[in-house]
């Protein structure tokens, strides 16, 4: 009776783990017949986000024999993108996607989305005129990320910018970095600066 108690206890506490989120040597004592190996996603340095200034990315991945990344919106692989040998500049707002490679199997696709708000050089006797794609504080001296006006960055928020996502236009409110359009930077700018 013991020993179909404790199986009991152990069925109902299992928790189903995939294989995703395993890292290191699983050990289970049964031997399946099934293989495979795990590529970690590779990750960011600095992470991503809003800058002042151009920046030097710098990919790292444990277990890889290679790193494969994109700055064209599409989705790299092991044997497609641009192979990382170096630290990449981003000396304008860009998404950086890469991955993993070990042999031909590769891991989950990281994004960075970096948006660079470089202040133009100057400053005196201006006239209007558009910046061309730099990325400008919020127009309004409230919080950073804050569409609704309420001084707090918050679900309200970020129903704003799904709601206009990929909708373009020099006045909508979800534009964060008035850029033109709603994007994975607007959203970078309301996730750094989202109210706890």
């Amino acid at each position: 009776m013991k020993k179909y108690f404790l199986l009991a206890l152990a069925i109902i506490i299992a928790v189903p783990v995939y294989a995703s989120e395993i890292t290191g040597t699983l050990t289970t004592g049964v031997s399946t017949g099934i293989g495979g190996t795990v590529v970690s996603t590779p990750v960011a340095s600095p992470v991503a986000g809003t800058y002042s200034s151009a920046q030097s990315v710098t990919l790292t991945a444990t277990d890889t024999m290679s790193i494969h990344y994109t700055i064209d919106g599409a989705s790299p692989t092991c044997t497609t993108g641009t192979v990382y040998s170096g630290a990449i500049s981003v000396s304008e707002s860009e998404t950086i996607r890469a991955v993993g490679c070990s042999g031909t199997t590769a891991s989950a696709v990281g994004t960075f989305a970096y948006g660079i708000n470089i202040t133009p050089p100057g400053g005196g006797g201006g006239g209007g005129g558009s910046s061309g794609g730099i990325i400008t504080p919020p127009l309004s001296g409230g919080t950073p990320g804050d569409i609704t006006g309420d001084n707090v960055v918050d679900l309200l928020d970020f129903n704003a910018i799904v709601v206009d996502w990929g909708k373009t236009g020099s006045s909508l409110a979800s534009d964060l970095n008035h850029d033109g359009v709603v994007d994975i930077l607007d959203f970078n700018i309301l996730i750094i600066n989202w109210t706890l």
